[in-house]
């Protein structure tokens, strides 16, 4: 992480970024397109959803990510400024947001039915056109199911941090100042947790804002550590190797790819599971900013760094490119590698051209909002 003035740029947040929409993106393509009955093609769908658990980590890697990074910024707002200013905040999150998101609407609401009835095909779509419009996607899931067309099938995420970022500020800008804030956010991911071993079905589990809290909170849990206690997180990792750092990373990695054929089969590991993973994003986002003895850093890779400063629009629009394939190629076995290929290739330059014609533009006004400056565009 770096300071410089007012700008506040961590470095290796744009490649984690990209990680974890690629890890979404490849779970789609493995579960909607058809591959061969080959050792080969049933060894890369494994490896395409990760054992199975592929989207639903990179989500989770976002909430953590996402709780991480607006908390340090508003500690670093209210530190230079003296108090959040909780309408700008609303102002930089509508303009960073809204744009892309209501124009995916538009596409899978709009545009996809329009062109399913001129195939002569009769579709209608089960998802509410206002729930999704007012960001309460994740309860139209839990209340209605999945939507019909799988273009709206990742907004629910979104609406997700979107609710987040609508009670955030206001808890920050009444707490924070206390000693008791951090036991504030360990009791909010206590009750969250409460709430998803509780919760009556998948959906409640998986895509409720009480559920996903916990995530968010945990971010913010971080975000308050490095901000008022740098000095011992880099202390800390000091005494971790890089020995030791590469085998965290791998062992983690390992127990997530096989954790559904290993570890779930034990009864009481279904209620913990994601313990696993939220401990190790967190030292993954940790690390890659405070460590001095990282084998490797994630903003080294500057085609990681490209792709996370488009990766909202990555996720947001990858379902889109693979409808393209889907109606492009046969719907059957063949061509799967360049089925991925093609779809990858399309999202990318979808969020390319999403993100410097369309985006950047509101990107510019959310600047004239932000007190504290950043060098991440994804940033609030």
């Amino acid at each position: 992480m770096s300071t410089s003035g007012d700008t506040i740029y961590f470095k290796n947040l744009d490649g984690l970024r990209a990680i974890a929409a690629f890890s979404v993106i490849l779970f789609h393509c493995g579960w909607w397109f058809m591959y061969p009955d080959t050792s080969f093609y049933k060894a890369l769908k494994f490896l395409l959803v990760f054992g199975g658990e592929g989207g639903h980590l990179g989500v989770k890697f976002f909430f953590v990510l996402s709780g991480f990074l607006i908390t340090y910024l508003m500690f670093s707002e209210r530190e230079k400024r003296g108090k959040l200013n909780v309408p700008y905040f609303y102002v930089r999150r509508v303009l960073r947001i809204w744009p892309l998101y209501y124009l995916t609407l538009i596409v899978g609401f709009l545009i996809y039915p329009w062109l399913m009835h001129l195939a002569g095909k009769n579709f209608e779509e089960t998802a509410s056109g206002f729930l999704y419009s007012v960001f309460a996607a994740n309860f139209d899931n839990i209340y209605n199911g999945f939507p019909k067309a799988g273009i709206l099938g990742v907004q629910w995420s979104v609406a997700v941090e979107e609710q987040f970022y609508l009670t955030w500020p206001l808890l920050f800008y009444a707490f924070s100042r206390k000693k008791f804030f951090p036991l504030l956010l360990l009791a909010i991911i206590i009750l969250s947790e409460i709430f998803f071993i509780h919760a009556d079905t998948f959906a409640e589990r998986n895509f409720h804002l009480f559920s996903c809290f916990r995530f968010l909170a945990f971010g913010g849990l971080l975000a308050w550590v490095c901000f008022v206690k740098p000095q011992q997180v880099r202390a800390f990792f000091r005494i971790i190797n890089k020995a030791s750092t590469f085998f965290i990373y791998i062992a983690c990695i390992w127990l997530m790819l096989f954790q559904r054929h290993l570890l779930l089969s034990i009864p009481w590991y279904k209620y913990i599971n994601h313990f696993l993973p939220i401990l190790f994003f967190g030292f993954v986002i940790v690390e890659q900013n405070y460590s001095a003895n990282s084998f490797f850093k994630i903003g080294s890779f500057r085609i990681l760094n490209w792709l996370g400063k488009i990766s909202y629009g990555l996720y947001l629009t990858h379902m889109i490119a693979i409808y393209i394939v889907m109606a492009v190629f046969p719907h059957d076995a063949r061509f799967g590698l360049l089925k991925i290929f093609t779809a990858v290739s399309i999202t990318v330059l979808i969020s390319h051209v999403s993100y410097y014609y369309i985006e950047s533009f509101f990107l510019s006004l959310k600047n004239k909002f932000s007190i504290v400056k950043t060098a991440s565009p994804q940033a609030a």
